[in-house]
């Protein structure tokens, strides 16, 4: 049948009629499996396809203490050896937020934000650093082991931020105390060992830090000029965890270019790392490009560079004219803005903004802020006086010392904008290079310098500690769940998993989604279940039976701790198996080219399982197997998978590999015949149909996942007249019947033997 024609319809001359060629079905991919919970990164309530062991860390992460996902991942890539691939949701509690960096103009005179890097997505991940300073209510709020942040504060604090970091009491000097937790209205619990009350004995000093650092964990962006137009570009790259993972070299500040930074970032498909945000809404200058540090210069020796690193501004209508001076700073000080707010002509209130209201300021008068990490300062009245309501307003912008070791330092940015120094060394107002230098040579007081370094994000925070049954719940949604996106992909059959999670609400959704899709849920039996009569129990009382579920018992096993230091001490890791199974699922599946085979077997092997929690007691599969529960035994000093059972409802579909590859098929089916939808319902149409379904199975039955002598007795496909009546055409229907003799496993494997009788003869 012509599809198209070139050339003349009614004249003379050649024409060409392009002929329809045969439809084809695609074969779906094999071994996807789905799984929701925890991770360390990425896309919140969103899929994420990660074909492979790369792609998962790349977007995902590694392994957390707060979740057994991951392990399940690593464990599924491992052993599938690159069959499948996993689809991924990641849940939280709504808390997290995003690590972040604010991008500076090259602005000598002080900090002008022009945009703001923060980790593509929220989580400790990104950098988890930050600090908190403020008074206890009473001294009734501090015990040995807690302690109850001021009411005017509590109401910020989210569930195990503070987790992992530190108590300092201002009246406790060179004493920290460990922090195992927070509430959400700021109780603060510290390691059950410590002696907090007893060591503020009977100080009236309330107050008291919290501090949480990155430990080497963060995203740090290093920001330098443009690799191609370095006088009015810029370039960025992004490092993780110390190592480099991205870097634009080319990027302008301005809206209208095509290397517009914001657009060029977020708009990188490559891009897993961050997003941008333009703050900038002036001219765009050579100065707005950002900068780790710019800075001027207020002293300089042949190695040793010392910054100036604060700035004041006074707001006084009538001509008020103080000075200021900085007193004794200390590397504990952090950035901030201190403003002076003037109540009298000598005297004001300071507020800092990190750390609220500072004290009194009076002028004449070093003023020495409570908190540590504030600066002591002067001011000086000048020629004319302040008055009430006038403005101070300090800039306080130290280095972060000892962070910018290995970075570059550009000693006159403005007259030898190529020349730099590798730094050796820093502290919160000196930059230090190495020996043989003669800085003096290339700079002097009051020259911009600048500073090219890896600086880390701060303030990450992760929202796994409030998490209920509900956050996991809208992955199996029906309706609303991410994984219904897979929809147009060809996967075929997924299976899905909660790895580590054995709610029940959790698993019957989990059951009930790949029941209403088609496809399976891996449930799991608590690691606390150990024996036969309690597995069934859990599977018939608690789970509930389906087609579309499969269980293993036991579902939980101890591996090899994953941390390289926990391993030496031989420590383990009670894990769920879930990862392992599927992952030498996929494998088996990819090797047979289909579910036709049983993934199990003596071949089924789980090498990195040491332990089960059953220990080495053999599982009595008379009472398990027909109850649909698949056991996992030791065989020849290996752990494998023995059973291929669903925890059917109807017995048609009590063999797992069954129902797994009619699922198969039924997707594949689903998926590939749109070219149908919309064409002449006829004779023609039924053969091509017919003749596409044909060239699909053909090869099943020659890789014998179809059983029979011939072709037609494994697969009997009809595409008629007889099924397709006219009544049925005229209603938009075309109806095709396919019948198939499903490939079947040895279960069991019966030898027969008995004594010769007396007349019978081997002959």
């Amino acid at each position: 049948m012509a599809l198209r024609s070139f050339g003349p319809t009614r004249g003379a001359g050649v024409r060409i009629e392009e002929q329809e060629g045969d439809k084809t079905i695609t074969p779906a991919a094999l071994g996807w499996c789905g799984y929701a919970g925890i991770f360390e990164r990425g896309p919140v309530g969103k899929l994420v396809v990660c074909p492979t062991k790369s792609d998962f860390l790349k977007k995902m992460g590694s392994y957390v203490s707060d979740s057994l996902v991951p392990d399940a991942a690593l464990d599924y890539y491992n052993l599938a050896n690159g069959a499948g691939g996993l689809l991924l949701v990641r849940v939280t509690d709504g808390n997290e937020t995003q690590a972040s960096y604010t991008l500076y103009a090259r602005n000598p005179n002080g900090l002008t934000p022009m945009g703001t890097l923060k980790a593509a997505n929220g989580g400790r991940w990104g950098g988890k650093a930050k600090i908190f300073a403020a008074e206890l209510d009473s001294d009734s709020d501090l015990s040995e082991t807690t302690l109850q942040v001021g009411s005017d504060n509590a109401s910020d604090f989210k569930t195990d931020e503070w987790k992992g970091g530190y108590v300092e009491l201002s009246a406790v000097p060179n004493k920290r105390y460990q922090i195992v937790g927070n509430s959400d209205d700021g109780l603060i619990e510290v390691a059950a060992d410590q002696t907090m009350l007893t060591d503020f004995g009977e100080s009236v000093d309330l107050l008291y830090y919290l501090v949480l650092e990155n430990e080497g964990q963060a995203l740090a962006v290093k920001v330098d000029d443009g690799e191609e137009n370095p006088d009015s570009e810029f370039s960025l790259e992004i490092f993780l965890n110390g190592a480099s993972v991205k870097k634009w070299g080319n990027l302008s500040t301005d809206p209208d270019d095509a290397r517009y930074w914001v657009n060029v970032i977020n708009d990188d498909g490559d891009n897993d790392w961050v997003v941008a945000e333009d703050l900038w809404t002036g001219a765009h200058t050579p100065a707005v490009r950002p900068a780790n540090y710019y800075g001027k210069i207020a002293s300089v020796t042949e190695t040793v560079l010392t910054s100036t690193i604060h700035n004041f501004v006074i707001s006084s209508p009538n001509g008020g004219n103080p000075t200021m001076a900085l007193g004794t700073t200390t590397d504990e000080m952090v950035p901030q803005t201190i403003t002076i707010t003037m109540t009298s002509a000598t005297t004001g209130d300071a507020v800092s903004d990190k750390f609220g209201d500072l004290g009194e300021v009076t002028l004449g008068e070093e003023f020495g802020p409570d908190i540590k990490w504030a600066p002591p300062f002067t001011i000086t009245a000048g020629g004319t006086a302040l008055s009430s309501d006038d403005v101070l307003t300090i800039e306080f912008f130290p280095l972060e010392t000892g962070k910018l070791v290995g970075g570059l330092l550009y000693p006159d940015k403005v007259n030898a904008k190529r020349k730099f120094y590798r730094i050796v060394s820093n502290t919160h107002k000196t930059i230090t290079v190495a020996s043989g230098i003669d800085l003096t040579a290339d700079a002097e007081s009051s020259d911009e310098f600048m500073v090219s370094a890896p600086i880390e994000m701060k303030g990450g925070r992760d929202g796994n500690s409030e998490i209920v049954d509900a956050n996991y719940e809208q992955a199996w949604d029906t309706e609303s769940s991410p994984f219904n996106d897979v929809a147009g992909m060809n996967l075929g059959l997924i299976k899905f998993a909660t790895p580590g999670i054995a709610s029940t609400a959790v698993q019957k959704a989990g059951v009930a989604y790949a029941s209403a899709k088609n496809h399976q849920y891996r449930s799991e039996i608590p690691s606390n279940v150990t024996t036969e009569i309690g597995a069934l129990s859990y599977v018939n009382d608690t789970l509930g039976r389906s087609d579309y579920q499969k269980v293993n018992f036991p579902s939980y096993g101890d591996v090899p701790h994953p941390d390289p230091a926990s391993a030496r001490e031989g420590k383990l890791k009670t894990i769920s198996l879930t990862g392992m199974i599927h992952g030498r699922e996929a494998r088996i599946a990819a090797d047979y080219d289909g579910y036709h085979k049983a993934q199990a077997g003596v071949e089924a092997t789980l090498p990195r399982l040491l332990r089960l929690p059953t220990g080495d007691r053999k599982l009595n599969e008379e009472l398990l197997n027909p109850a649909g529960i698949n056991v996992i035994k030791k065989s020849r000093g290996n752990f494998i998978l023995w059973g291929d059972r669903t925890t059917h409802l109807d017995p048609t579909w009590k063999f797992a590999h069954q129902r797994e590859q009619m699922s198969y098929y039924e997707h594949v089916l689903l998926e590939n015949f749109d070219w149908i939808i919309f064409t002449i319902n006829d004779a023609i149409s039924d053969k091509q149909a017919e003749t596409a379904l044909i060239q699909f199975f053909m090869p099943e039955w020659s890789k014998r996942a179809l059983r029979g002598a011939s072709f037609q007795e494994a697969c009997v496909i009809k595409v008629d007249d007889e099924l397709n009546t006219n009544a049925v055409r005229a209603n938009g229907d075309k109806i095709a019947s396919i019948s198939l003799r499903l490939a079947d496993t040895t279960e069991r494997f019966i030898i027969r033997v008995g004594k010769m009788g007396v007349f019978e003869s081997v002959g």
